[in-house]
């Protein structure tokens, strides 16, 4: 039993959270190929990719393919309209010419949003386990079994 809360325990460390970070000026930055990034095009850029996006696609998010002074091309994962409303792709190649960025952000590990994810977590499955059944103990005192009262 121990070691089955102990593994409960260790599950959210197997996890973590990401968050998006600018990486510096859309025009020259450069993010290395495999790196997961998100993209935000330009209004034109919006425009200039409807035939390889779809219409209305402000983000694009996925692995750099490869990155150079023209622009990036990147294997999309996701990409999300101006309503907030995303689609899953299965790793796509687009090119994303240089004019059409309008930032750039890279996929950073969150340190304190996993460390509180993971103490919440812990913390919850801890009491759930001494709510549902972590204690054995009864208390009061035994009587006498059924039907054997005084005689």
């Amino acid at each position: 039993m121990k070691s089955r809360t102990l593994a409960l325990l260790a599950c959210p460390l197997l996890a973590g959270c990401y968050t998006y970070r600018p990486l510096g000026p859309a025009d020259v930055v450069t993010p290395a190929a495999g790196s997961k990034v998100e993209v935000r095009l330009t209004t034109a850029g919006t425009a200039a990719l409807t035939p390889q996006v779809g219409s209305d696609v402000l983000d694009l998010e996925g692995d750099v393919v490869s990155a150079d002074s023209s622009g990036l091309t990147l294997a999309v994962s996701r990409s999300e309209n101006s309503r907030h409303i995303g689609t899953d792709w299965k790793g796509e190649h687009v090119a994303v010419p240089r004019d059409d960025i309008a930032t750039v952000k890279g996929r950073k590990f969150s340190m304190g949003a996993t460390a509180l994810l993971g103490g919440l977590t812990g913390g919850g499955l801890a009491a759930a386990i001494v709510l549902i059944g972590g204690t054995s103990s009864t208390s009061g005192t035994a009587g006498p079994p059924a039907g054997q009262g005084p005689q």
